[in-house]
């Protein structure tokens, strides 16, 4: 269930008009300087100029000549835009190359698409599998790609299918993904949870240890493929490999928890370090695996670690909902009622924010995309309550890999820059620095409303689960009156003096010990406390 509401809104990212636009406008630009250029019949003298200092390894200055040649005959610019794109991937040119890449696939000519396909998966892993997913899908065929590479388009169809709720399909190219691919571990995942909504809890089990493995090997394998480059892309790397990794034990406990083996999936969940981002979420599920079991003092406890300052950036509002529910089924009104005075008094003003904001930028997919790069740039900890409404979803890995590919762009530009001074003697294709400018233009424009489109789905759904969880106050609102009510009938005078606090003993596993909680929090005690209240259920 949870792995389904978590593909839910992502299939509803919204047709991005201004992508189109973009594009449009580039090939306009791209058109309009074929048609002012000078035919002086040396295009195809440029084209294989292009080649020959490919083959040198002067990967900037063949993509040069190589725009050149489509900018002299337009006859020649599929196989032109084929060797820009290899040119600028090797030279390390990757936001830009993508425009190249694209427009490549949409020429329709095969073996321009063929030269390029090689460079996908690369792509993939720099700019992001969304932005190239839906070409390699309409614009090609498995026919079209080498052993080396197929394993990129097996992984579009599967993810492609995955979000459409084609569950069997999405497993059968994901069957595909070679274990050698830098794809792999991420396959693993999405198989996995195709085969979690299908119910098929043993395969889904193994895919998602498999990926919680893989996953540790993921940067190795990018290394062997390309050059990293800078420090900050391998950390980045990193982090995206023990996101991953957290998500899928995540996965297997969730898995587990469906199958109701809620002891093992207590100790799957113990296997995710507190200083993942997944963990907040997770210490929420396993609030709900003690109250699967009827442990209320345990949900209690799990929840009560939200209290702590190290946990103050969580906007969630289930988890007020189900420490009412906790109360609720200990009998314990009172607090019961606490909570859901606190409920409103927290979330009321949060809502209305947040539809406020939808409502006012509905047809601007920027403004909700600043709105998410401002929250990230924040603080984690930070007051602003909109900002901490955002935290659960934009420091993921999907919307924190479109900030820095908005901040790759702008080090492409400088990159450009330098390569373009290094070769002023070389006249033809002088007009490619600006073109290249153009292309990161489209690109960041690109970034942004694919940002503000998931920032916005991300809010809607958010604010629908608000709106659920003020219903199920309301409920347990009801349902508490109708307790209390009855229970005042059938009172019993000698029976109202005390509630008898603190008599259970919990039950504990033998890796837990039992202390006194004196009102510090400490990091290393979060989500281990258990209250110890009786119930006063008759």
């Amino acid at each position: 269930m949870v792995q389904q509401s978590q593909l839910h809104h992502r299939r509803r990212i919204p047709s991005l008009g201004g992508f189109w636009r973009a594009m449009i406008f580039l090939f306009g630009i791209v058109t309009a300087w074929a048609a002012t250029a000078h035919a002086d019949g040396d295009a195809s003298r440029y084209l294989q100029d292009a080649k020959n200092l490919y083959g040198q390894g002067r990967y900037f200055t063949s993509a040069r000549y190589a725009f050149a040649a489509q900018v002299e005959d337009s006859a020649l610019a599929p196989e032109a835009y084929s060797w820009m794109t290899s040119g600028l991937v090797k030279a390390g040119i990757y936001q830009a190359s993508s425009y190249f890449f694209i427009r490549t696939l949409q020429s329709g000519n095969k073996g321009a698409i063929r030269r390029v396909l090689p460079q996908a998966e690369i792509l993939m892993v720099r700019v992001g599998v969304d932005l190239l997913r839906k070409y390699l899908v309409k614009y090609t065929a498995l026919d079209d790609y080498d052993s080396a590479s197929k394993s990129t388009f097996l992984f579009a169809l599967g993810k492609e299918n995955l979000l459409a709720g084609h569950e069997e399909k999405a497993i059968s190219y994901l069957n595909g993904v070679s274990r050698s691919s830098s794809l792999w571990p991420f396959a693993l995942q999405l198989r996995g949870t195709a085969q979690a909504i299908l119910g098929r809890s043993a395969p889904a089990l193994q895919d998602f240890r498999s990926c919680a493995d893989e996953a540790n090997q993921y940067v190795s394998v990018v290394k062997a493929e390309e050059n990293l480059g800078s420090d900050q892309i391998v950390r980045r790397l990193n982090a995206e490999a023990d996101d991953l990794k957290a998500r899928c034990i995540a996965g297997e406990a969730r898995t587990l928890y469906q199958m109701e083996r809620f002891l093992e999936a207590d100790q799957v969940y113990d296997k995710i370090q507190k200083h993942s981002l997944v963990w907040p979420d997770v210490l929420f599920e396993q609030a709900w695996n003690a109250f699967g079991k009827h442990e209320y003092n345990r949900t209690l406890g799990k929840l009560v670690s939200y209290k702590s300052p190290a946990l103050s950036f969580v906007f969630n509002s289930e988890v007020d909902v189900l420490s009412a529910q906790a109360y609720l089924a200990l009998c314990l009104y009172s607090d019961a009622n606490e909570i859901i005075n606190q409920f409103h008094e927290k979330y009321t003003k949060s809502g209305e924010e947040m539809k406020r904001f939808v409502e006012s930028n509905a047809n601007n997919l920027p403004a909700f995309y600043e709105a998410g790069r401002r929250a990230l740039k924040d603080s984690l900890h930070t007051q602003v309550t909109f900002h901490r409404t955002m935290n659960r979803f934009i420091r993921g890995p999907y919307f924190r890999s479109l900030v820095a590919a908005e901040e790759s762009s702008d080090h492409e530009r400088e990159a450009i820059a330098r390569f373009s001074t290094m070769n002023a003697s070389e006249q033809k294709g002088g007009g490619f620095q600006g073109f290249l400018n153009q292309v990161l233009d489209w690109r960041q424009k690109t970034i942004r409303m694919l940002g503000g489109a998931f920032v916005k789905n991300s809010l809607i759904d958010y604010h629908a689960i608000l709106i659920s969880d003020f219903e199920k106050i309301s409920f347990i609102k009801l349902e508490m009156l109708s307790r209390s009510k009855d229970a005042l009938m059938r009172k019993n005078s000698t029976s109202q003096n005390s509630r008898g606090r603190g008599n259970t003993t919990p039950s504990r596993r033998d890796d837990q010990y039992r202390w006194s909680f004196n009102g510090e929090f400490w990091n290393d005690e979060l989500g281990d406390y258990v209250f110890a209240l009786e119930s006063e259920c008759k």
